[in-house]
């Protein structure tokens, strides 16, 4: 079996557990033959143009790119009936298998402390011989570890011709755990949290680009704020790692924001400074108005909403709101405009002001409701 060159060692082991395959909606022509030809396996390394690789990337580390935030996605076009992977993690790293267009992963590959190096991943077999489009997505969060992605193997022919049009729109998602879609496949809505669970792409942020049709960017991090987190630390807060192609792990370099500038920034941040009970009001403002400023200095162009709930109740929901809406006219009155504000509604009314993280179905419904709203407010169709 082919193997590709190794620059570095990884410390990994690996677990996958396949699921059940469905690829109804492959696409084939009629001057195919009924009887496939012979075929054989064929190398798309990591840095090859027959690839489609969205999110932040880190190239610098060896023969391998690093895709490490929330939502980072390889995409493939070819022509055969199988597709393998060559990747590792350093931790845990969870990526949903999409094929030929499906609005839900057909399977799911668990990686988890590959070794020293790198192993090979059946990701589809047994597809009819055809046209068909796979993309491989990154479900988990960046703490729990990176994507090391070495390249595919195509039982086939890769073509380049055959990708998907390039998205028209692109967004920016910036957000703690609700962004990063913790817990939202839990079976029991505030019942013990697990890996498992968490999906970026079921999350608001990925329901929201993908009814839009937009690439996504998901920088997130669970338990982070502003100007302090949950756990009342002031470690990584969210614009410390903001500028980072991940979040503490030693693969993390710094981002160029030049490489990939977003039609729309959206930052669901406030959620953990106030349920922190350490939250003050000046601290709060200044770290929310220095944010959006830098991250208006690095897209002049972009539209940035700031985004609220849906877990915060009660007073401390009324406060985050009222501060958000002050962060916003302080820019305002700084000249710094294209800045816009929109709620998501709370979920039931928790006494201690914060409740669960969002279901399945609720953060469907969130995103259904962000992207009527963009649509609505920007004319996207």
């Amino acid at each position: 079996m082919l193997r590709f060159a190794r620059k570095s060692r990884l410390f990994l082991a690996l677990a996958v557990f396949p699921l059940i395959l469905c690829c109804s909606n492959s696409t084939t022509y009629s001057d195919e033959p009924e009887e496939p030809p012979q075929l054989e396996w064929t190398t798309v390394p990591y840095n090859s143009d027959l690839l489609r690789i969205t999110g932040r990337t880190n190239y610098t580390m060896g023969d391998f790119v690093i895709l490490s935030w929330s939502a980072s996605a390889v995409t493939v076009a070819f022509v055969g009936t199988a597709l393998e992977m060559e990747a590792g993690t350093n931790q845990f790293a969870y990526i949903d298998v999409f094929v030929d267009g499906e609005k839900e992963p057909s399977s799911l590959i668990k990686l988890a402390n590959t070794g020293e190096e790198p192993i090979v991943v059946p990701v589809v077999t047994g597809l009819r011989y055809g046209t068909h489009v796979v993309t491989l997505y990154k479900r988990s969060e960046s703490h729990n570890g990176d994507w090391l992605f070495y390249g595919l193997r195509v039982l086939g022919e890769a073509r380049k011709d055959l990708l998907p049009k390039v998205p028209k729109h692109k967004i920016e998602f910036v957000g703690n755990s609700i962004t990063c879609g913790c817990d939202v496949l839990n079976p029991v809505p505030g019942g013990e949290s697990d890996l498992a669970y968490t999906s970026s792409y079921h999350s608001y942020a990925g329901q929201t680009a993908m009814t839009l049709k937009a690439e996504i960017h998901n920088i997130c991090m669970g338990g982070r704020g502003f100007h302090i987190n949950y756990d009342r630390s002031k470690n990584y807060l969210l614009p410390a790692i903001y500028g980072l192609t991940g979040t503490t792990s030693i693969y993390t370099v710094n981002w160029a924001p030049d490489k990939w500038h977003p039609d729309i920034v959206v930052v669901n941040l406030g959620t953990n400074d106030f349920a922190s009970g350490a939250n003050d009001s000046a601290g709060f403002v200044n770290a929310a108005v220095n944010f959006i400023e830098r991250i208006r200095s690095y897209h002049p162009e972009s539209k940035i909403v700031m985004l609220d709930g849906p877990m915060l109740t009660g007073g401390l929901m009324v406060q985050c709101r009222q501060y958000l809406d002050i962060v916003k006219a302080t820019l305002e009155s700084r000249g710094i405009g294209d800045l816009y504000r929109f709620s998501l509604d709370p979920r039931g009314d928790n006494p201690f002001g914060i409740n669960f993280h969002p279901t399945q179905k609720e953060a469907a419904e969130d995103a259904r409701k962000l992207s009527a709203w963009i649509r609505s407010k920007f004319g996207w169709k």
